[in-house]
């Protein structure tokens, strides 16, 4: 029985959709990329659904989420730097890490007596026990997006050292399947969790901890030693600046950015009004319902980038490319009209592979036009236009929400990324040569 399990996991990796996880580094960064992913969705989730249940404010799930992006605003640049400059296994394998200490101290706080204790300790006269308690949150959650922010471009500079140049899409898509898939899986065990009041939220943020350490033991597991400049040519600010000047001069690049910053700040920036949207238009009394949007979310992603991990040629790409960004400005639309929680989830679920696979793409493009030398800074400058703008449009949709309501925020976003996408096929000619050939050269 054992041999046939065998045969059958190797015929499974021979097919083109899995290319990449003929590659053993690539399977164990994977594996590890998949718990993390897991470990912050499930994070997120019960954060947000903790600090609503106290405040009941979309407004301070708004903060908290501002709190866990800003890290990818004003630590990315450095983080990428230092993904050139050391070993990235080693920074994954340590902020993995970190971030496992992070989300249990604050599964402890929320669990026992020790954070009402510790506000009523730090609370001065000017401040309330809700704004002390959400700062506290606040400070954990930056702590935790700056262990993400670090990350990220490491694991991104990585994945090109431990797979060929032809199989490079294959692994970057199959590699956004673990940030978006890990909602499925994450939300697959912690929903349920969050609907039992004696687990609930604090629960869910234990197994968050667990799944970080998962993580950490299978990314300590791979071999590939990957650094960018084996010394140093430049300082810090030297440094950070030859990123910028190359994305902000390299035309195809800088169509790429563009691009993502407008997705981000109009159809990507939802963590904050969902937790309202599930409990206001859908009539939520806990946060399962919010777990079951966002699994939903994870399986449109996890099934849409596995079938595009088998697109080969490049017009498909382009196809692909042009195509999820007008469901992604469409589907915004229709989740505002919901009529209730299944039509919701169903609708989540296309959002999800709609994103994910847009957002794949123009990192595979973004990470083949980058020289190896300035992977590392290129990649958490992409990161930093899509986390830096989500932190803020959450912050501000987060406030929205609270005087007009959820829906308005989602139909009006949708619409106008549409408007967008049709103004930058019109106005920009190498857009339209990649929609058409897939081919990201400039004229």
């Amino acid at each position: 029985m054992f041999p046939k399990k065998l045969q059958f996991a190797q015929r499974a990796i021979e097919l083109p959709h899995l290319a990449a996880f003929r590659y053993r580094d690539y399977r164990y960064t994977w594996l590890a990329n998949m718990c993390s992913g897991a470990a912050m969705w499930t994070f997120i989730v019960a954060i947000t659904w903790l600090i609503l249940e106290k405040s009941g404010k979309s407004g301070d799930v708004g903060i908290l989420t501002f709190a866990s992006m800003l890290p990818f605003l004003v630590v990315s640049p450095i983080a990428g730097l230092i993904a050139d400059r050391l070993d990235r296994r080693s920074i994954v394998r340590f902020t993995f890490l970190a971030s496992a200490v992070v989300t249990a101290l604050v599964a402890v706080l929320a669990y026992t007596d020790a954070f009402e204790s510790m506000v009523h300790g730090l609370i001065s006269p000017v401040m309330s026990l809700d704004a002390v308690e959400l700062m506290l949150l606040g400070i954990l959650t930056f702590a935790s997006g700056t262990m993400r922010s670090t990350q990220e471009p490491a694991i991104a500079s990585l994945i090109p050292n431990q797979v060929p140049q032809r199989d490079l899409l294959n692994a970057i898509t199959l590699n956004a399947a673990t940030r978006h898939g890990a909602r499925f899986f994450g939300l697959l065990v912690a929903s349920p969790l969050l609907a039992i009041d004696v687990i609930g939220a604090p629960g869910v943020l234990i197994l968050s901890t667990l799944f970080q350490l998962a993580g950490t033991v299978l990314i300590s597991m791979a071999k590939t030693r990957s650094t960018g400049e084996s010394a140093p040519q430049h300082g810090l600010f030297r440094s950070m600046i030859d990123g910028l000047v190359y994305i902000y001069t390299d035309r195809m690049i800088s169509i790429f950015i563009l691009l993502v910053a407008f997705h981000c700040a109009l159809v990507m920036s939802y963590d904050s009004v969902m937790p309202v949207f599930t409990r206001n238009a859908l009539g939520a009394v806990d946060g399962s319902i919010l777990g079951y949007m966002v699994m939903g979310f994870g399986i449109g992603s996890l099934i849409v980038t596995v079938l595009m991990a088998g697109v080969r040629t490049e017009r498909n790409k382009g196809r692909w490319l042009l195509w999820t960004g007008i469901v992604s400005g469409v589907i915004p639309i229709l989740l505002a009209f919901s009529p209730s929680t299944i039509p919701a989830i169903v609708v989540a679920t296309v959002m999800g592979g709609a994103q994910s696979a847009f957002m794949a793409l123009t990192t595979t493009y973004v990470q083949t036009l980058a020289p190896d030398r300035l992977r590392g800074r290129i990649s958490s400058l992409y990161i930093l236009h899509a986390g830096g703008i989500m932190a803020f449009a959450n912050l501000g949709y987060g406030f929205i929400a609270d005087l007009y309501s959820s829906p308005p925020i989602l139909y009006a976003t949708g619409a106008i990324f549409l408007v967008f996408i049709f103004s930058a096929n019109a106005s920009l000619p190498d857009l339209r040569r990649v929609y058409r050939t897939g081919q990201a050269v400039a004229a």
